[in-house]
């Protein structure tokens, strides 16, 4: 008798559970309730999916403005349903499936740039606008895969801006100081080189940056630029100087004072550091152009009778 109660109570405390259990089920398919389409709501949901569908390797930042425009005026019609709560609830879906569609769309098509060898200056100003944009907007979650995604853009996008600023700065080494005590910044120059180097090596330190071909090739320029700079300010330290041996008192003060020292920086160029081909062409034309102004010394102070 005492297990017969026992299995009774069982079978009673399963029974109202499983009332329960269905009670909350019905509660929440009560819930559930899909919101009646209409024309206008089917228009911008079958554009929606033409965006998502369009070319990876064109940006579509037009399309997505215009049905985002259209979502609004839409709403502000209230096209999207028979009471403002159901307007209201559309523009919101409607939006965040935009913003969805959008964002993986743009991801891709940023991704096939950065794929690409050209980098083209205006696909990257782009990308860097759109992805500032789409990063402020509250229906971005952080740290989702498409926050990351965004992350890792803006990686790539810091990495080339980085490369290219270090390429612009070796450019702009020259250096025209004309005192007999001035010296180009050696130390800067092996620095640059340097870098250069490990750039090339470390595949631009990025695996996307790595594909633009513009910066491999720039990058390997840097010692041949460097080299034509330093060249340059020997030219204009010679040109500056040539011609003053009137001021000393002798052939032996010119030589001493000013032709010797201005020799021996010329001779300091130092292949080693900059490993170009016409290295030895360009020192001896160096050498040659500053003896002739240690010929014109000697004129002057020895002129023939």
């Amino acid at each position: 008798m005492k297990a017969l109660k026992i299995s009774l109570a069982v079978i009673v405390a399963a029974a109202i559970t499983t009332g329960i259990i269905m009670w909350i089920t019905s509660i929440g398919k009560v819930k559930e309730i899909s919101l009646p389409k209409n024309q206008f709501t089917a228009k911008i949901e079958q554009e929606i999916e033409q965006l998502s569908q369009m070319s990876d390797n064109k940006f579509c930042k037009e399309f997505y403005n215009e049905i985002a425009y259209q979502i609004k005026d839409f709403h502000k019609q209230n096209r999207f349903g028979n009471n403002q709560s159901e307007n209201d609830q559309w523009k919101e879906n409607l939006e965040k499936n935009l913003y969805s569609s959008y964002t993986d769309k743009f991801i891709k098509q940023a991704f096939v740039v950065f794929q690409g060898s050209e980098w083209k200056p205006d696909d990257l100003k782009f990308i860097q606008a759109e992805k500032n944009e789409l990063k402020k907007s509250k229906l971005l979650v952080v740290g989702s895969p498409v926050d990351k995604e965004f992350t890792t853009i803006q990686t790539a996008l810091n990495k080339y801006n980085e490369i290219v600023g270090f390429i612009s700065s070796c450019k702009g080494l020259g250096y025209s100081g004309s005192t007999l005590s001035d010296r180009f910044p050696l130390a800067d120059v092996q620095s640059k080189i340097s870098r250069a180097a490990s750039l090339r090596k470390n595949r631009l330190e990025n695996e996307y940056v790595n594909h633009c071909i513009r910066l491999h090739n720039d990058l390997k320029e840097i010692p041949q630029n460097l080299f034509r700079l330093h060249v340059k300010y020997l030219d204009h330290k010679i040109d500056y100087w040539s011609g003053m041996y009137s001021n000393y008192n002798s052939q032996r003060d010119y030589a001493n004072n000013l032709y010797i020292p201005l020799k021996a920086e010329i001779n300091m160029l130092d292949n080693d550091i900059y490993n170009v081909g016409n290295f030895d062409s360009e020192q001896s034309r160096l050498l040659n152009k500053w003896s002739a102004d240690n010929t014109n010394a000697y004129n002057y102070s020895y002129p023939k009778r």
